[in-house]
This record gives structure tokens, sequence and C-alpha cells, in this order.
């Protein structure tokens, strides 16, 4: 084990939220090793056009947020190719699609992705990024993704110059499906807990409640093909933490809350799960190249360095558990 030097992260898919857990959520990001974050917009109210966006990203920079903000939209049944067009105008680089029920604040999402051709449509005039989340809503839940698959195909064959995200990747058939793929407007994201846990870590002998995420965490094999596709060095795929927020009470309840807390160990979390999968050597262009590229971003000029030394995640992250909480990493970070 050595010191490793190298870019500060991009955390391509973050929930900043818009009330008291934006604090943590806010100090979390430089102490996890980003210096750029692409927000979520499905807050409440959500973030349903650009004039909402830039007042977003504005009362987060007023909240202490000192790295840049790629800023976003949420994709809604009322979405017009109009509000597209301003949103873009005003800097916002993606809208985010959710189906219907199937996550935190989707109530109004959308039962058939195709409702929104003519915005999609209008993404791809001014090239603004769709990203997805990619699960059917009422389809059995280990089953959600794989069977999303078939609407990511008419996405792709209907806009082909429509450069899409498939968000937080859980599923084998889902890093077969962008491998295969021969679209180069392709790309996926895969969170920090996806690369290490699997359903058996949320429900097994006990219930994890911090573990509880959608996508839910999948079968060992899946896990696998995460790992093996992060280790080709595909550059298509490239690290979006999809970390969340929630405070201890929702999440421990009876209706628990959907999201793994990771922001304020990102780095370092990922640099023990390559280190241990011997593929150190992947993590700078999997955490700060490979995803701005696919946006069309300069790489980060502020760098990090991950140093060998065994320590113990806290239990408790601004009242909020992180993930990982109580568990040994093999590296802290410094920033140079």
């Amino acid at each position: 084990m050595r010191d490793w030097v190298m870019r500060a992260a991009d955390d391509l898919h973050v929930h900043l939220r818009d009330d008291v857990r934006s604090s943590a959520a806010i100090q979390a990001i430089r102490l996890g090793g980003s210096s750029r974050v692409l927000a979520m917009p499905n807050t409440q109210p959500a973030i349903l056009s650009g004039a909402d966006a830039v007042k977003y990203r504005d009362w987060l920079h007023r909240q202490g947020l000192d790295v840049e903000l790629l800023m976003t939209i949420k994709l809604t049944a009322d979405t017009t190719p109009e509000i597209i067009i301003e949103a873009a105008r005003l800097g916002a680089v993606a809208g985010k699609l959710y189906p219907l029920g199937v996550t935190t604040n989707s109530e109004d999402g959308l039962q058939d992705p195709m409702f929104l051709a003519p915005v999609f449509e209008a993404m791809q005039q001014v090239d603004m990024v769709l990203s997805l989340h990619g699960e059917v809503p009422g389809v059995f839940v280990m089953d959600a993704e794989s069977a999303f698959l078939p609407h990511l195909d008419e996405i792709n064959s209907c806009f082909p110059n429509l450069r899409v995200v498939l968000e937080h990747i859980t599923t084998k058939d889902a890093v077969d499906f962008v491998k295969k793929s021969a679209s180069s407007c392709l790309a996926a994201t895969i969170t920090d807990h996806h690369l290490e846990i699997t359903l058996s870590d949320v429900v097994g002998s006990r219930i994890r409640p911090h573990h509880f995420c959608m996508p839910v965490a999948k079968r060992p094999d899946d896990l696998k093909a995460l790992i093996e596709v992060v280790r080709s060095g595909d550059p298509r795929f490239f690290s979006g933490s999809d970390s969340a927020p929630h405070l201890i009470h929702d999440k421990q309840s009876d209706c628990g809350c959907a999201g793994i807390f990771s922001s304020p160990y990102h780095m370092q979390v990922l640099a023990s799960i390559f280190s241990r999968c011997d593929m150190m050597p992947r993590l700078e262009a999997f955490t700060s190249q490979h995803g701005a590229n696919f946006y069309g971003l300069d790489v980060n000029s502020q760098q990090i360095c991950l140093k060998p030394k065994s320590w113990k995640v806290p239990d408790r992250f601004g009242g909020i558990v992180p993930f990982m909480a109580g568990k040994m990493l093999d590296y802290e970070l410094e920033w140079l």
C-alpha cells in the first residue's frame, strides 16, 4: 500500500436536499474528496425549471457549499420543450426522470417514459443529458431494473443523439446492456454501496435499515458484474454516489426511507474497495475522468491524496448514520 495522488472526484449523482439535512450533506462533499457534484432535483418542492435550478444552486452556496455545482431539473408530465430550452440556457446540464413511485419524492413520476418524447427531442437539440432512474413501477423489486431496459432501448433508438445516463445501476443485466450498446451516447453510474453490499447486507440475518436504498442491492453475481466492469476501465461507467441523507428516525421506522449516506467518506470507501479488489489504478478514471468526458467537462484541477491508514468510520455524521458506520477503512484523505 502506498499514497495515491489523483484528481478530486466528480460525484455525478448526489442528493443535497433543501432542509435540515442539507448542512450535513454539504459539509460531507469535500470531506469525501469531491470538488464537483451533480445535484438531484427531487427536493420538496421539486426543481422543475431552470429558474428553480438557479435558485437552488444559489441557496446551496449560501449554505456553505464550496464546490462546483452542476444543475439538474426534474422531468414530469408537465415538462415542456420550452422548459428544457430555457433550463439549458440558464445552465442546467441534465434532466432527471423518475418513474412513478419508485423512490423518494417520485409521486409525480411517469409510468411510460415515452410520454415525454417531445421533451427528449428538445433535450437532444440543446444537448442536455437525460438522467434516468431505471426501474419499472409495480414490478417486483429485484426485477424492476431489468424490466426497464426495453424502455431504455426505445429511447436510444428514437433519439440516437440524446446523451443518456442510466443511474445507479445494480444488475448484471444493466451492465451487459450498456456494454453491448453501440451508442456512444449511453453511459451508467455506479454507487459506492452497490460495489460493496448485496441484498443479504440489507435483509439477511438482521435488518439493516441504513443499507436500504432504491434500487435495492441485488445478488452476488450482480455485485461481481459491477466490480468487473469497473475493473475493465470501460469509460461508459463512472461514479455517482447517490448519497442521500435521511434522519435516523426516518430510516429506523416501520416505513423507512430509501437512501444511503456515503458522501462524508466517498473516496475513502472507494479506495478501500478498489484496493481490496486490486484495481486502485482504475480509481481516478472512474471518479474524475470518465464522467467528466461524458458530460463534456474539463477534468478537475484540484488534487487529493489517499494515504494508507486503518481507521473506523464514525457511527454518526451530523445526526445521520453514514455508510460503513463502525467499519474499518484502509485510507485517509488529504486535499493538496
